[in-house]
């Protein structure tokens, strides 16, 4: 009897690790969740709870991600959480999160850059955490100087905390205000 209740278990056991999804598979059932919650969005209209629809498109993501940790799925799947975290969503420090535990689990990922500029921006623009932000945006321009994003980091470092009426409106140089006194 023993034996046959070990044998169960191992059968169960063997039989389930087969059943188990690939990290395309797994991938693709995440794409075609999006894309009905992405569906139904769009013929609900207001009517709908958008963020709750895109729940489960995160669930799925987020199981390529445990399940094959180190496929090119697992690194698409993860970035797809941060960007529906920090968009439909509208959960910014979930987005920080996810974009931080791509830049971990991925350092030299295709969207490492992205990933950790838009912690900065995060932090600066929708929690408002300008301390968080500027070291965010220091740590980029320390990893990616040379990136297409260093000057966008650099801007973002410089305005941190500045109003958007005090961004439009700039200074004169130095120069000019000495023009414009002897004109007077």
């Amino acid at each position: 009897m023993k034996n046959a209740v070990i044998l169960l278990v191992f059968a169960t056991l063997l039989f389930a690790g087969c059943s188990k999804k690939t990290a395309p598979e797994l991938f693709q059932q995440a794409l075609e969740t999006q894309q009905h919650a992405q569906y139904a969005a769009d013929s609900l209209g207001t009517k709908a709870n958008v963020p709750e629809l895109f729940v489960p498109v995160v669930r799925d993501y987020e199981k390529v991600f445990s399940e094959h940790p180190t496929s090119p799925e697992a690194e698409q799947a993860l970035f797809k959480v941060a960007e529906l975290q920090a968009g439909v969503l509208n959960n910014p420090q979930k987005a920080v999160d996810a974009f931080r535990r791509y830049e971990a689990a991925f350092p030299s990922g295709p969207k490492a850059q992205t990933a950790m500029f838009m912690i900065g921006y995060i932090y600066n623009n929708n929690l408002n955490m300008l301390d968080s932000a500027s070291a965010a945006y220091k740590r980029f321009l320390e990893r990616f100087p040379e990136s297409e994003l260093a000057t966008s980091a650099q801007y973002e470092l410089n305005t941190l905390g500045k109003k958007p009426e005090e961004l439009l409106s700039p200074e004169p140089a130095p120069a000019q205000t000495q023009v414009a006194k002897k004109a007077q």
